[in-house]
């Protein structure tokens, strides 16, 4: 009887393998296993996503049978092969794009179906039920696409699912270094960008993807991710400030065969889009009020009754400029929370030296909603807004002496605010609908006749592509270019030095020269400089790289590691290249920022020889890093929180003065 069952076995494992070799030539199977034990066995598969997603089948012969499907995805193949109970015998071939690679593929519709998302922003979709069967192929999206640029390059693309819900996530190489979330709408077939989360979160770590719920007020709003090989450091984007934080290291205990928390069912959380046109203020409006029948003696002194943060976030919704300069006619302390409206660039005198003081250095965010410009001071610590209509949609790419280099879909402007009227230069629109990783330009018009703007994206590691105007040109000039060793784009902007372009690289450090020579030729070459630092750069995509120009003659590099710390080094490319670390600089500040830097001497604060990043603790006080004292270092008096730090993106450093109107 022994035997009998040993020649059965060994004839249906042959049958399988004929089976297989009918559908791939690749390594066979071992699908004679059932249940738990249906093991895949590859040696040259090249597997590019493993999908589990819940099983339709209603007859399960065993107990302990999973109740799920597996579907395997390869790297350069056109198919995918799908298996599932009740015994796990078959696999089953799904034919997918020819000419299209796979990115990401997910299930969704508690696993009815499989969303596989391709180059170019191809979508199909894979049915599942009522059973896996030969028949089973792929549904291909005709309708729409996602919004994906090809001629760009990505640190991430994850399709999230939650439910019944599909979500894209979206990281791009360059700047801003933020994350995109866009839902899919299958009845309007489009992609709507969400810009609120609401008790919704987003789990990121290589290729896997997971979303759940959540009420807690620490965690709303959040896309929690790994980077690289490092599965100890959980981080962390919030969506609506787009802030960037290292959250603690943590443990979960998982007793075994038991189902991962994150993929708990609990209600569906509600999505707040950017087309709703529901405020904060609306919510407050729609909640009833308490009305005593006997009116309290009114007390003239309101300002007393409200604490300054209260105050503070009223300002904030008060979007007309009516509104705001009533608001600020109440009392001298609402004066101070609700700053001046005017925005007014500094010009120097060019035979007196540069004077800064605590009002002239501002942080600068644009709510790209309503064109609301926040202007933050870490001195003081206190926020000054202005409206502006031309900034609605818009993305801040640049910004050098109270200019701002601004991109909407494929319009590119220059702008000055200024108290006597903005200017608005409208630069000659883009060929490609993402072309530039990131940009700047040489010089402001009010400075320069002889401005260039350049921008440059990163098409693989060996090559860039480089887009250029010139100051009277109508049209950019774009240009290919190789590189000899491996050029990552890290996410600060370039900086015009020594009449070049200098572009700093991720990993290594390296740096890219940009220019031209004097019959008008461009050239780009690459000095070398990892080898030169010490301490050495980290290798990891979570080290933030900045360029800084103290004067005319000398350009730092500033290295912010995942541990917090932060070195500078003085780079000179004369005839032997130098990389120098820097423990101190006197008397001077730096102010960075992924879309600007600057270094500036002599201010009239109480700190110097530091670095100003984005940087805030989880009590929101403002952080900079001492050179001192090798450390960072809370600008507000009597903090002693210096722990778990947020990096601000999508903000630029401003020299600028906020005057009355």
């Amino acid at each position: 009887m022994e035997t009998n069952s040993y020649y059965s076995s060994v004839w249906a494992e042959e049958k399988d393998k004929k089976y297989l070799s009918s559908i791939t030539s690749k390594e066979q199977i071992d699908v004679n296993k059932k249940g738990r034990y249906c093991l895949a066995r590859w040696d040259d598969w090249e597997v590019s996503k493993c999908v589990v997603s819940p099983s339709t089948h209603e007859y399960f012969p065993y107990d302990d049978q999973y109740l799920c499907n597996v579907s395997l995805f390869f790297h350069q193949e056109p198919y995918c092969l799908i298996t599932g109970p009740p015994y796990y015998k078959k696999w089953v071939k799904v034919k997918l794009y020819d000419d299209n690679r796979l990115i990401d593929a997910v299930t969704f519709c508690s696993g009815e179906k499989i969303c596989t998302l391709f180059q170019e922003g191809k979508l199909g979709i894979i049915q599942m039920i009522p059973e896996i069967t030969k028949s089973t192929c792929l549904s291909p999206v005709t309708t729409f696409r996602a919004p994906i640029d090809a001629t760009a390059m990505h640190r991430r693309i994850h399709l999230v699912s939650w439910q019944d819900q599909l979500f894209l996530v979206q990281q791009k190489v360059g700047s801003p270094s933020i994350f995109e979330v866009w839902e899919v709408d299958f009845e309007t077939n489009q992609f709507n960008r969400l810009l609120n989360l609401d008790g919704f979160i987003i789990f990121l770590s290589g290729r896997f993807s997971a979303a759940t719920s959540s009420w807690l007020p620490q965690e709303k709003n959040q896309i929690y991710f790994t980077e690289g090989s490092d599965h100890d450091t959980l981080y962390a984007f919030h969506i609506g400030e787009q802030s960037l934080s290292t959250t603690k290291q943590f443990r979960v205990y998982r007793p075994p065969n038991s189902v991962p928390p994150l993929f708990a069912r609990s209600r569906r959380p509600k999505i707040q889009h950017n087309t709703s046109t529901n405020t904060r203020s609306d919510k407050l409006k729609k909640r009833p009020s308490r009305i005593n029948s006997k009116c309290p003696p009114v007390d003239s002194n309101i300002c007393i009754h409200l604490s300054r943060d209260l105050q503070r976030e009223i300002s904030r919704y008060l979007i007309s400029q009516e509104a705001y300069m009533n608001f600020r006619l109440v009392c001298k302390l609402w004066r101070s929370v609700a700053p001046p409206l005017r925005w007014k660039v500094v010009v120097d005198d060019d035979d007196a030296a540069p004077s800064y003081h605590q009002d002239s250095m501002w942080l600068l965010s644009l709510n790209q909603n309503d064109g609301l410009c926040t202007f933050y001071n870490p001195f003081r610590n206190f926020n000054g807004y202005m409206s502006n209509n031309d900034l609605v949609g818009c993305e801040i790419r640049y910004a050098k002496d109270g200019w701002l280099l601004v991109s909407k879909g494929k319009s590119l402007f220059l702008l000055e605010p200024s108290p006597s009227g903005k200017q608005i230069i409208h630069l000659p629109q883009k060929t490609d609908e993402y072309f530039c990783d990131i940009m700047s330009f040489s010089a402001s018009p009010t400075n320069s006749s002889a401005w260039v703007i350049f921008g440059i994206a990163l098409l693989n590691l060996f090559q860039v592509r480089i887009s250029y105007l010139r100051q009277g040109n109508d049209k950019w000039t774009t240009i290919t270019r190789d590189s000899e060793v491996p050029f990552i784009l890290s996410s600060s902007s370039p900086v015009y030095f020594g009449e070049e372009f200098c572009v700093i690289s991720q990993y290594g450090g390296n740096v890219g020269v940009f220019g031209f020579l004097k019959d008008g030729t461009p050239y780009w070459v690459i000095h070398q400089l990892s080898e030169l630092y010490s301490p050495p750069i980290p290798i990891s995509d979570a080290c933030r790289l900045f360029l800084v120009q103290q004067d005319q003659n000398v350009l730092h590099s500033v290295v912010v590691t995942p541990q917090h710390d932060v070195h500078v080094y003085e780079l000179d490319f004369g005839g032997n290249v130098i990389v120098k670390l820097v423990k101190e600089v006197k008397n001077w500040l730096f102010f960075t920022s992924e879309a600007s830097s600057m270094a500036v001497c002599g201010m009239n604060v109480n700190v110097d020889n530091a670095v100003f990043l984005p940087t805030f603790n989880t009590c929101n006080d403002y952080t900079y890093y001492s050179l001192e004292d090798v450390t960072f270092k809370v600008l507000k008096d009597n903090c002693t929180d210096k722990t778990q730090q947020k990096e601000l993106l999508n903000r630029v450093w401003i020299r600028c003065e906020l005057t009355e109107n």
